[in-house]
């Protein structure tokens, strides 16, 4: 696809999501066009590494063809899968939908690792206990740039911060979260290539504890 091509995707993407924030399928169109470099650089790293290799090897996929939401709806709400379960029945989301192939991947390693970012997206908002407001979304871009230095993060922080926070006078969340969240997700363990799905009954404090992932404040997000 020809450079002009892409940035008219991007630039029309970003576009409508200032109009609408809940338009998540163009914030999936602006991450895999301008996350390629990114995501190359990623894939090196993990084919680097022993878990990285296994992630990519075995490809978990988080979907409802392969994980038991009604068992994980069972376990506790302290766990991370009654947290994580919780998290998508509370805001009325599914995980099929961040499962949903790419369009503008070719390579499949690539492809998989966005799909797998996207999905284990809600995973993250649970161990940050974040919902899934727009300002809460640009947040969590916070803490996804800390952790994985992508364009849309920068892209979601950039435009989100001015629509969802100085716009709506969220003065505590910009002086407060956004800092916050940037340093959780830097200073936590790599999460791309943790297999959460091995972990869905083990205690979320332990989780979070493991990862070095602490749940953000939240008296600055009311």
């Amino acid at each position: 696809m020809s450079l002009a091509r892409d940035s008219y995707l991007v630039g029309r993407a970003v576009a409508r999501v200032l109009a609408d924030s809940t338009r998540t399928h163009e914030i999936h169109r602006v991450e895999e066009i301008t996350g390629r470099p990114r995501y190359r650089a990623l894939l090196a790293e993990l084919a680097g590494d022993v878990e990285g290799r296994r992630l990519l090897a075995e490809r978990p996929e988080l979907s409802s063809d392969h994980v038991d939401f009604d068992a994980l709806r069972r376990l506790p709400a302290t766990t991370l899968g009654g947290a994580y379960a919780r998290h998508l029945d509370d805001n009325g989301i599914t995980a099929d939908y961040q499962a949903a192939a790419t369009r503008h991947v070719e390579d499949e390693d690539m492809a998989y690792l966005m799909r797998r970012f996207r999905q284990t997206h809600d995973v993250w908002h649970a161990l940050l206990g974040l919902g899934i407001a727009g300002h809460e979304e640009v947040v969590i871009h916070a803490f996804s740039w800390g952790q994985l230095r992508l364009p849309v993060s920068a892209m979601v922080v950039g435009f989100g911060t001015l629509k969802h926070l100085v716009l709506e006078r969220r003065w505590g969340a910009l002086r407060h979260s956004l800092r916050e969240a940037y340093q959780v997700g830097r200073d936590a363990a790599p999460l791309l290539k943790v297999v959460w799905e091995e972990q869905w009954a083990d205690p979320l404090d332990q989780v979070r504890a493991r990862y070095r992932v602490k749940p953000l404040e939240r008296r600055w997000l009311a």
